[in-house]
């Protein structure tokens, strides 16, 4: 639970296929990175973490396979398109993973890089870490023990973990993600007015303090997303979408105004249909969430509309493509994937069972824990930890397993990079 005492506690286009080497020239050019080749196509690879902890990094494009590290007692793995975070929550510790593939979207055109994938390093606190990324400013969130840290992504991008501030927060459920070169954190305006504890959020700035009067009711905080508007935050009554309008600040610093919109429900959603977690194709408005045990939702953030896709088949994620087509896919409590249509709920196409091995195993649980249903523009990806595969489906073409990938040992986690 983060207090609003604890927010004062605070301790502190170029050419397609262009050279990574330096010069004068290479330099100026726009789109150049330095240490990176630009690339004609996304860079798109499948991010594992096996049993044994090791973490391989999947070419989607030619099928090579590179192991990168091996990690400890890994508990989460998450990405932002570039970055793999992967979280140990025995040791209370985030290890940071440059993928070295990534996009960077200027809206009417992007540039796609590759570079060698390195482990940046490691970001400790107590329990487990959530990270949030964004293009200026990543978070990472310790609900055990209420450490939360800010570091610049720029500098993660250069091999360097750098923290801007470590706030000391009250431990418990909470939120803390990058908005443009603010941050939003959760936090309890009327105590006992949430059932876990959080019914508000605040700005702070990149070196953690509050900005005064910058705050939003939220109650019931749960879950959140960034799409190519804004950042949604979950709430008992809909969504709350906040956007940044982000400006020079001189000497290479930026700093964002946060404005915050409500979306609210439609009318009669029970408590047990609420949104709690949203998934999306990474740099498109529309998110999916699951809606209880009665479907699905879309929440168009563009638009600033709900739709509710009632289904007869109990969903365990869902993710919205937000394509022309307006793919919806979604893995059902059986093991199937589904492709659904976004203005009916109806189920256009679905695999057979593709966890059945997973479904059947002592601690199924904890294994599904770990299951990510993750979409692009043309796939999905779906990791069978017992089972020992990963699929690639094609959403498109009547959810056809377009490849499989054989995993030595089971993959625990799955994040897809290069986005």
């Amino acid at each position: 639970m983060l207090g609003a005492a604890a927010l004062l506690g605070i301790t502190a286009c170029a050419d397609p296929a262009a050279s990574p080497a330096a010069s004068p020239t290479a330099s100026a050019a726009h789109g150049y990175v330095a240490g990176a080749a630009e690339m004609p196509e996304p860079q798109l690879h499948l991010a594992t973490v096996d049993a044994t902890g090791r973490l391989d990094l999947l070419d989607l494009l030619d099928g090579a396979s590179t192991s990168v590290t091996t990690l400890d007692r890994v508990s989460g793995v998450s990405t932002d398109g570039r970055f793999v975070f992967a979280a140990a929550a025995e040791q209370g510790t985030v290890t940071i993973v440059d993928s070295g593939a990534w996009t960077v979207d200027h809206e009417d055109h992007q540039h796609y890089y590759r570079a060698d994938p390195a482990v940046v390093g490691t970001v400790s606190g107590s329990g487990a870490g959530i990270t949030s990324g964004g293009g200026t400013l990543t978070t990472v969130r310790f609900a055990d023990s209420g450490t939360a840290v800010i570091l610049d992504t720029g500098d993660l991008g250069d091999g360097t973990i750098t923290e801007l501030a470590r706030i000391d927060v009250e431990p418990g459920p909470g939120t803390l993600v990058p908005v443009g070169a603010r941050v939003i954190a959760g936090r309890t305006d009327a105590p006992g007015s949430a059932t876990n504890g959080i019914d508000a959020v605040q700005v702070l700035t990149s070196s953690g303090a509050p900005i005064a009067g910058a705050t939003a009711d939220c109650a019931e905080l749960s879950g959140t997303i960034s799409t190519a508007v804004g950042v949604v935050f979950g709430c008992s009554d809909g969504a709350l979408l906040a956007t940044a309008n982000t400006a020079s600040a001189g000497a290479g610093t930026a700093e964002s105004t946060i404005t915050f919109e409500r979306i609210p429900y439609p009318a009669g959603v029970a408590d047990a249909d609420r949104a709690l977690e949203f998934a999306n194709r990474a740099g498109r408005p529309t998110v999916a969430a699951v809606a209880g045990d009665t479907g699905a939702w879309l929440l168009d953030t563009r638009e600033r509309r709900w739709s509710r896709l009632v289904t007869d088949t109990q969903l365990l994620q869902v993710a919205a493509v937000d394509d022309s087509a307006e793919h919806v896919v979604a893995l059902a409590d059986d093991g199937r994937v589904l492709v659904l249509e976004a203005a009916t709920g109806s189920t256009l196409a679905a695999t057979e069972p593709l966890l059945p091995a997973t479904l059947a195993a002592d601690g199924a649980e904890a294994l599904l824990a770990g299951v990510e249903l993750t979409v692009d523009a043309g796939r999905a990806y779906l990791n069978a930890p017992a089972d020992g595969l990963v699929y690639e489906i094609d959403f498109a073409d009547g959810a056809r397993i377009a490849r499989t990938f054989p995993i030595d040992s089971e993959p625990r986690f799955l994040a897809e990079t290069g986005r």
